[in-house]
């Protein structure tokens, strides 16, 4: 009698189990929350040039406080991703604006990346560079050119 009761109890729980295992078709899918901030972030011109703006600070605000050279390569790569971005829709829509950018824009990571990078020239290409992309995003509001398709 025992062994039937136990039997009955496992294909019950078994049952069980198996019936929560179900999909419900009408879900909606659970959203990473940990999804790459820079994408998520990066919607249009002006936001870009803001993520970028802000690695600038954060690049600008570790030379200040004399942060390891590994802190700034750190951020070095963070910037050329930002940069990265938008770099071929600024070179596209805004050409002039993008000679002026890429001018301080690389060199300064090129220089992060060195072992022993000159602060003095770092601190002029952040500034310069920032300068930039202000201009830039006070026109940048609205797309010169409409995206094909």
């Amino acid at each position: 009698m025992k062994k039937t009761s136990y039997t009955f109890a496992s294909f019950l729980l078994t049952g069980m189990l198996a019936a929560g295992c179900g999909t419900d078709e009408n879900e909606q899918p659970i959203l990473d929350t940990e999804t790459d901030t820079i994408e998520e972030k990066a919607r249009d011109l002006p936001n870009k040039i803001e993520n970028t703006q802000n690695m600038l600070v954060r690049l600008n605000t570790q030379i200040d406080s004399s942060e390891s050279n590994k802190e700034i390569q750190k951020t070095g790569e963070s910037l050329e991703e930002h940069w990265g971005i938008m770099k071929e829709e600024i070179k596209e829509q805004y050409p002039d604006d993008f000679d002026v950018i890429e001018e301080n824009m690389e060199p300064l990571i090129e220089e992060t990346q060195k072992a022993s990078p000159d602060f003095k020239k770092m601190k002029s290409w952040i500034e310069k560079s920032d300068a930039s992309l202000t201009s830039l995003r006070d026109n940048a509001t609205e797309p010169k050119k409409q995206e094909e398709g």
